[in-house]
């Protein structure tokens, strides 16, 4: 008997999210349709946050272009200096939450769930030396 774990369950989501399905046009041929999860836009873009995981807190700012984001700890004092330009991926997992991942230029790779109706962040994030991190926090909107 399988066990669906939290993992899996969020595997199978994202491989159904990934799979277009077909349908055939009026005219015989077949065309492809997107779900309606790929047309939920990102509310990120555009806006800067503050994921507060307790001893860390960063500023997450996203560009207009919605692909890319810089971030720095909260508190530097000025941000443009500090701050570490990413190239990062957005999937939207349900209304109100997506998973947003990219990889820093020293290998680092993270992995966001930034969950917009309840105003929290889980990152999964594993370092060069292979040390894995998960951190949950909050995820205020301060711009």
């Amino acid at each position: 008997m399988f066990t669906f774990t939290p993992f899996t369950l969020i595997a199978a989501l994202l491989m159904a999210l990934a799979i277009p399905s077909f349908s055939q046009a009026g005219n015989g041929s077949i065309k492809k349709e997107t779900t309606a999860m790929t047309a939920i836009a990102f509310p990120a873009i555009g806006h800067v946050f503050r994921a507060d995981y307790g001893e860390r807190v960063y500023r997450v700012a996203f560009d207009a272009d919605g692909k890319t984001l810089r971030w720095a700890p909260f508190p530097a004092e000025d941000f443009d200096a500090a701050a570490t330009t990413e190239t990062y991926r957005a999937l939207p997992i349900r209304p109100g939450v997506f998973m947003v991942t990219w990889k820093e230029a020293d290998g680092t790779t993270v992995t966001h769930v930034e969950d917009f109706e309840h105003d929290t962040v889980h990152a999964a994030i594993t370092l060069p030396d292979h040390t894995f991190l998960n951190l949950t926090g909050s995820w205020t909107r301060v711009d």
